[in-house]
């Protein structure tokens, strides 16, 4: 997988954000999605881009992830439920894009870590999948393409 520094930009999201515990993960992302998705339908607002999984730090056991996706037409702050809109900053990223499986990720976000040490720069504490493929059950999971990002302080 190559990865670059590619610059971000400051986009608009729709999320709902919890502790999960890690082997709950799947199932928070298949409800905060469809709850995101019928939220900001109903607000009248459009989804701008593919899902996210935004995590604050550094999973163990738990991880603090925010499920959703970019937007527009929304202001920041509560919009129902448990949807929140927020800004997720831009800047400089380290950036790669995995195609495999979700199960490969790991190993993946260890090419980002390892380019991260590289370029001798920390990270902004924060980073980002985007699933550029919508997954299917009846899809090969070899062809998901999700985008890793890894924000440099």
């Amino acid at each position: 997988m190559d990865v670059d520094v590619r610059h971000q930009p400051t986009r608009t999201v729709a999320v709902v954000r919890r502790h999960v515990r890690m082997d709950e993960l799947a199932a928070f992302y298949d409800t905060a999605y469809g709850e995101v998705a019928r939220t900001v339908g109903e607000a009248g607002a459009r989804i701008s881009g593919p899902a996210l999984g935004w995590y604050h730090g550094m999973p163990t056991d738990t991880v603090d992830v925010a499920a959703g996706f970019p937007v527009e037409g929304l202001e920041n702050g509560p919009l129902a439920g448990r949807v929140e809109v927020v800004e997720l900053a831009g800047g400089p990223a380290l950036v790669g894009l995995h195609v495999g499986s979700y199960d490969d990720l790991g190993a993946a976000w260890a090419e980002v870590e390892a380019a991260r040490a590289e370029h001798g720069r920390p990270g902004r504490g924060d980073f980002w999948e985007e699933y550029v493929t919508d997954p299917s059950p009846d899809g090969d999971p070899s062809r998901n393409e999700t985008l890793l990002v890894l924000p440099l302080a």
